[in-house]
C-alpha cells in the first residue's frame, strides 16, 4: 500500500485534472451552443423579443462563464506549474510537454475574458442599447423601423460569429488539457 501522502497527492491531482477538464468542456459546450443553436433561433424571433432574450442570455453568461473559465484556467495553471519539468531525456521531455500543455490550456481558457473585452464589448454594448431602445418603442406600442430591425439582426449575427472565436479558444484549451492528461 502506498504511503498516505502519495495517495493524497494522486487523489488531488486526479480531482484537479477532472475539474479542469469538466469545467472547460462544459464552458466550451455552452459557448459553442450559443453561436450554433441559440443565435440562429433568436434571429427567427421578432426584434424586441430577440433582443430581450439575447440580453437575458448575455447576463446569465456574464454571471457564470468568467468564473467557470477562471477556475478551470487556474486549475490548468496549477497543474502546469506542479508538473515537473525534468532535466531532459525521454521522461523529462514528457513532463515538460505535459507542463506546457497544461499551461497552454490555462492560457487559452483564461484568454476568453480579454478576447471578450477586446473583440466583443463594442457589439455587446450596441446590442444592449438597441434592446433598451426597441423595448421602449415596444412599450409605447410604436413600430420598430426596418433599419433598426436589420441592424439588430445583423449585430446579433456578427456577435454569433465573434463568439465562435471564444468557443475555439475554449475547445483548444480542452484539447491541450486532454493531451496533457492522457
Amino acid at each position: 500500500m502506498a504511503p498516505p501522502t502519495t495517495v493524497d497527492t494522486t487523489t488531488t491531482l486526479r480531482l484537479a485534472k477532472g475539474t479542469a477538464l469538466l469545467l472547460s468542456s462544459l464552458g466550451s459546450g455552452i459557448i459553442l451552443s450559443l453561436s450554433t443553436f441559440v443565435v440562429p433561433r433568436l434571429l427567427e424571433s421578432p426584434t424586441p423579443l430577440m433582443l430581450r432574450q439575447w440580453v437575458r442570455s448575455f447576463r446569465l453568461g456574464a454571471a457564470t462563464m468568467p468564473l467557470t473559465a477562471a477556475v478551470s484556467a487556474a486549475t490548468y495553471f496549477w497543474l502546469g506549474l506542479r508538473s515537473p519539468g525534468g532535466p531532459g531525456g525521454a521522461l523529462g521531455l514528457d513532463h515538460l510537454f505535459r507542463s506546457r500543455a497544461y499551461l497552454a490550456a490555462g492560457a487559452l481558457t483564461a484568454g476568453i475574458v480579454p478576447y471578450t473585452i477586446v473583440f466583443m464589448s463594442g457589439t455587446n454594448t450596441k446590442l444592449m442599447a438597441l434592446e433598451e431602445r426597441v423595448g421602449q418603442a415596444a412599450a409605447a406600442e410604436a413600430v420598430v423601423g426596418v433599419e433598426e430591425e436589420r441592424g439588430a439582426k445583423g449585430l446579433l449575427d456578427w456577435w454569433g460569429v465573434l463568439n465562435l472565436g471564444r468557443a475555439g479558444m475554449m475547445v483548444a484549451g480542452v484539447v491541450c488539457g486532454l493531451v496533457a492528461t492522457l
